[in-house]
């Protein structure tokens, strides 16, 4: 008979965030070390590397003033710049990889909340049971299914929680899809005291106003996938008629492991450059100056402030399932190309070139008056 080890949730928490920590710093890490040792593992490229990401670093940090997108910092540009041909044939997403990292730690089976007595650790004298209710039990056993479900149940319960997502994201309300930046543009002029002085009727939070409706997606989608992906499990099926009747508090928590499919997950980080003002030999060090400060106010600034809510907006951002479903059809369609190619020994380049010029030839040549309209 084995016993259930007592442990605090803080402290499985805690624990599982740096297990996930100590393997992103070995990556980070071994990336360090690769660039470090550029010179001496890949001498025959070097110089040409060193060439190209030297003369990209220059352009960014003199000519420009350079803004970084979705975490992305100058040493990491300097990187994929010098590795740039490598991460093309093999890329590095690092949504791809916690997602691994998350599944080689349930694979150990030391993060499996079955073996665990769940207890409250606050009190000094001895331990005590959990003072949470039965939503924070639920809001747990969700966040790490991962860990207590077999590799294979796991599978096909999320499967099924992103396909059910799917069809209902075909018909949800397309406010919830709207331009984030638009939104706060205009946000930021109807919210502001100058409009407020001007015309007090045209005065208005825009943004919360308009962002009402997503925040009753999330709660009502937090609940709808957590019955989605346990609806099979007989011990959870019996809480599902509580759930139907939660007041509103109980279903903003819920929000807590809503997840939306319909975002931008994977790595965006680029750069945007904004030129310097040119250097006047003709003026003094100290009209260049102040022409300088003159210009980031007026220019710079305003940019940089678009860019800005461009770079923070983009990971909320939700995409509509028909532009999500084009893009798949368009990633399919270059994969076949690819492999066709591979098969009869020609580039994706070459047939891509083929194929336009003959369409071009094509658009060029006279059509037939007694050709026969294409059968449908």
């Amino acid at each position: 008979m084995k016993f259930k080890t007592p442990y605090g949730r803080d402290l499985y928490e805690t624990w599982y965030s740096i297990e996930q920590s100590i393997k992103k710093f070995d990556r980070l890490f071994n990336k360090v070390e690769k660039f470090e040792a550029r010179k001496f593992s890949d001498p025959d490229h070097f110089q040409r590397r060193e060439k190209r990401m030297l003369t990209r670093k220059r352009e960014r940090t003199t000519e420009n003033f350079t803004y970084f997108f979705g975490g992305l910092t100058e040493e990491e540009q300097m990187y994929r710049d010098y590795f740039e041909t490598d991460l093309e044939e093999d890329p590095e997403d690092s949504f791809v990889e916690d997602f691994y990292d998350r599944k080689e730690i349930a694979s150990t089976g030391q993060f499996d909340t079955k073996r665990f007595d769940f207890v409250e650790t606050v009190l000094n004298s001895e331990p005590h049971e959990n003072f949470e209710d039965l939503i924070e039990d639920k809001i747990f056993k969700f966040k790490y299914r991962m860990n207590c479900d077999s590799p294979a149940l796991y599978e096909r319960r999320q499967n099924r929680l992103v396909h059910r997502f799917a069809d209902r994201a075909k018909t949800r309300n397309p406010e919830i899809e709207i331009d984030l930046i638009d939104l706060y543009s205009n946000d930021a002029r109807t919210s502001s005291i100058a409009q407020f002085l001007l015309d007090e009727t045209q005065h208005a939070e825009l943004a919360s106003n308009k962002t009402a409706v997503m925040r009753e997606y999330m709660m009502n989608e937090g609940v709808q996938q957590f019955r989605d992906y346990y609806e099979t499990d007989a011990e959870e099926m019996k809480a599902f008629e509580y759930l139907d009747n939660l007041d509103n508090r109980n279903r903003i928590r819920f929000m807590e492991i809503f997840e939306d499919y319909t975002t931008h997950k994977h790595d965006e980080k680029e750069f945007a450059m904004i030129p310097k003002r040119e250097f006047n030999p003709e003026l003094s060090a100290f009209s260049n100056v102040v022409l300088d400060l003159v210009d980031f106010r007026d220019r710079v600034r305003p940019l940089a402030n678009d860019i800005t809510l461009m770079d923070a907006s983009k990971k909320y951002q939700r995409v509509s399932m028909d532009e999500i479903e084009a893009t798949r059809m368009e990633f399919y369609d270059e994969y076949h190309l690819d492999q066709n190619a591979a098969e009869q020994g020609y580039s994706s380049g070459e047939l891509t070139e083929g194929r336009h010029s003959a369409s071009e030839m094509a658009s060029e040549e006279p059509v037939a008056v007694d050709e026969e309209p294409a059968a449908e």
